[in-house]
């Protein structure tokens, strides 16, 4: 009898305490400037370290381009970034419980053509979102794709 309430005390922390699963969305999203890292295809969404798909980009000229796009998420649902040539400002929401996610009012301060048409057209289709405060990724519905971003670290 001594050694099951042994158990039981050893087990009880773990159970109270629980597996809280759902994320802390601003820690996430309103850490700071984030930088695109990349456009990805054919992943495996639910388990982007075994499957993380091909990298749209693979030139040193595309990724100049994307990797200067960057964003800001803030605490009060806005955001604003950098594209090539201006900027643009938009609104965001995200729900911890399902990853879901969603980007509207997307306004530019330019026209959109090329890689910046191609950017906020990604944006404007995401659904969900995962990662953590150094590296996230968005996805439209189908999960097939994502956009990578990181942190963009500022040097003194």
């Amino acid at each position: 009898m001594k050694k099951y309430i042994i158990y039981i005390l050893i087990l009880l922390p773990l159970l109270v305490c629980g597996c809280n699963q759902e994320d802390d969305v601003f820690e996430i999203f309103s850490s700071g400037q984030w930088r695109v890292n990349n456009y990805y295809t054919d992943c495996n969404w639910n388990n982007l370290a075994y499957k993380p798909g091909n990298p749209v980009f693979t030139t040193e000229s595309d990724l100049n381009i994307v990797n200067s796009y960057t964003v800001i998420f803030e605490k009060d649902g806005t955001m604003s970034g950098q594209i090539s040539g201006g900027t643009f400002s938009a609104k965001w929401s995200a729900d911890p419980k399902d990853r879901s996610f969603s980007i509207t009012n997307i306004n530019a301060t330019i026209s959109l053509s090329g890689k910046n048409a191609e950017f906020i057209t990604r944006l404007k289709n995401v659904r969900f979102y995962q990662g953590d405060s150094n590296t996230m990724q968005l996805a439209p519905q189908d999960k097939t794709t994502y956009i990578q971003f990181n942190h963009r670290f500022i040097s003194l």
